[in-house]
């Protein structure tokens, strides 16, 4: 009978380590299909690093965009969620260091020098003293934000006669301004033809969208519809934590109360290995020795390094087994964001 609890967590660790090899692979066969769909688009992927590095084709920044991750099209237009917060957002006139990072759109656009921000950080950007702002004509959206215009021939943001956002009164303006929402938009910031977008952080699918909002933008005289919304950014894995606190937190309870288990004669506890003449097991404290008493009130030395081996025979094979399911979960997580990333990306 001792030896179940060691046979059934034994069985609970091979199951868990298969299910873990199985879900691993089907997670890097989701992730390769991703890398597919923006291969189709022309698009390239790097991992970004907190210093601007990039590394080219890293699979991992497909997984935990947060970590950082930069999306570039063959027209030269890129989307990055960086990780460092002096990055991204820390680049626009108003704003500094921002944690999370913001998705950044960086394309041409062929628009006069401008800034769109909200109403409430207008001060931040021009100053005490910001000029009126322009408005697209939208209510909804110029409720939130304000349109501002440097001319070529000026030398602080100020409004002109000029359209600033031809784009807001375009065959796609309804399609834009609905992107807009979707993505949370941000901020837009025209310099020298050169245009960066911030919007709320997104997965994947969402940067390609916003790379998608961008190319609109740019040629707003082309009909579309709204995009999808995208899906949704995981930032932490719920299911992962509790099974690792499930199964962590009754072991470290459960290890100091096994010798007063083994002293209620639960053969499952092991009492047949510490004695294996009968009687009850008797955890010795500081100087005492472990030892067993039978039922006429006579003891003798307990099996103290067979009961210790008992269990690590049945812990340890508990403890492989919460590790490969946690992973398990882990790669299952990540797998079935990856498929969700790839359906929606063939649905755009």
């Amino acid at each position: 009978m001792h030896l179940l609890g060691p046979l059934l967590f034994t069985l609970f660790a091979i199951v868990a380590v298969v299910l873990a090899v199985i879900f691993r692979s089907r997670h890097h066969a989701a992730r390769e299909a991703v890398v597919g769909e923006l291969a189709r688009r022309g698009i390239r992927h790097y991992a970004l690093g907190g210093d601007g590095r990039l590394v080219p084709g890293a699979p991992n920044a497909l997984d935990a965009p947060t970590f950082g991750i930069l999306l570039e099209r063959s027209d030269g237009m890129r989307v990055s969620l960086s990780p460092s917060a002096n990055q991204g957002a820390a680049t626009l006139p108003g704003f500094g260091p921002l944690h999370p990072q913001l998705t950044l759109v960086e394309f041409d656009l062929p628009l006069p020098d401008q800034m769109i921000c909200a109403h409430d950080r207008a001060q931040a950007v021009f100053g005490p003293f910001p000029p009126p702002a322009q408005r697209t004509g939208h209510p909804h959206f110029d409720q939130r934000f304000g349109i501002f215009v440097r001319p070529a021939e000026g030398h602080g943001y100020r409004p002109t006669p000029s359209d600033p956002a031809p784009w807001a009164r375009s065959p796609s303006a309804g399609a834009l301004f609905a992107d807009f929402y979707t993505l949370g938009f941000v901020a837009l910031h025209v310099h020298g033809g050169r245009g960066r977008m911030l919007f709320a952080p997104q997965p994947v699918d969402g940067l390609v969208a916003a790379l998608d909002t961008g190319a609109a933008l740019a040629r707003p005289h082309e009909p579309r519809a709204p995009m999808r919304p995208p899906t949704r950014l995981a930032t932490t894995n719920a299911l992962v934590v509790f099974i690792c606190v499930s199964g962590f937190v009754p072991m470290t309870f459960g290890i100091p109360l096994l010798p007063h288990i083994t002293e209620t004669g639960l053969a499952v506890a092991g009492y047949e290995v510490a004695c294996p003449r009968g009687g009850t097991f008797d955890k010795g404290y500081r100087n005492h020795s472990d030892t067993c008493k039978l039922p006429n009130n006579t003891t003798y030395r307990a099996e103290s390094g067979a009961y210790i081996g008992w269990q690590y025979a049945l812990w340890s094979p508990f403890v492989i087994g919460i590790v490969a399911a946690a992973t398990a979960a882990f790669y299952k997580t990540r797998r079935d964001a990856a498929r969700d990333v790839q359906r929606s990306l063939m649905q755009r």
